[in-house]
């Protein structure tokens, strides 16, 4: 449960993604999330934001009250019709292709259901980091980080797959590795 100190804009905005995570806003709770500008509580756990981040948010807190559930600590995927149960530490990479998303392992690559916006938000305490539109990458199986020209990079994985890091999203990368 969490409270929301902010505009309307971006309390639509917030309302939509918290409930499509099971997370219930009460005006009396312990945990308030507050959008710059606004009143921080004195007397209530306060995460503050900046309106633009609203979603890196839902992140913390889907990330926090999630964590210990077990549907999120494994997917099931489908490859040569046998479905099979995924651990995220065992997923390469996922991937939005013609024939929807796949996750890569090093052994074979699955059909798996949801979005990679979705996988993006649950596995983000894994270690997963989106590197471009149609890409999310498990940086524990990355082995090298090659600057490219135009602020980008090439991420070389433990199996010697080359997945190019956009220009949009070399930031974020820059900014998680600390480099």
């Amino acid at each position: 449960m969490v409270q929301l100190l902010c505009s309307n804009k971006v309390y639509e905005k917030l309302k939509q993604e918290l409930s499509k995570h099971h997370i219930e806003m009460k005006p009396d709770s312990s945990l308030v999330l507050v959008e710059q500008g606004y009143a921080i509580p004195s007397d209530k756990l306060c995460i503050v934001f900046d309106a633009i981040d609203y979603m890196d948010v839902v992140k913390l807190l889907v990330s926090g009250v999630r964590a210990d559930l077990q549907a999120m600590s494994t997917i099931t995927g489908l490859s040569e019709n046998k479905f099979a149960v995924i651990a995220p530490q065992d997923v390469l990479y996922l991937e939005a292709a013609p024939e929807g998303i796949m996750a890569y392992t090093a052994m074979n690559r699955y059909t798996v259901k949801e979005t990679l916006q979705y996988y993006e938000n649950m596995w983000v305490a894994k270690g997963f980091i989106r590197i471009n539109k149609s890409q999310l990458v498990n940086l524990l199986h990355v082995k090298e980080i090659i600057p490219w020209f135009n602020s980008r990079y090439v991420l070389r994985m433990n199996n010697n797959m080359e997945l190019e890091v956009s220009k949009v999203f070399s930031k974020k990368l820059r900014h998680t590795l600390n480099i």
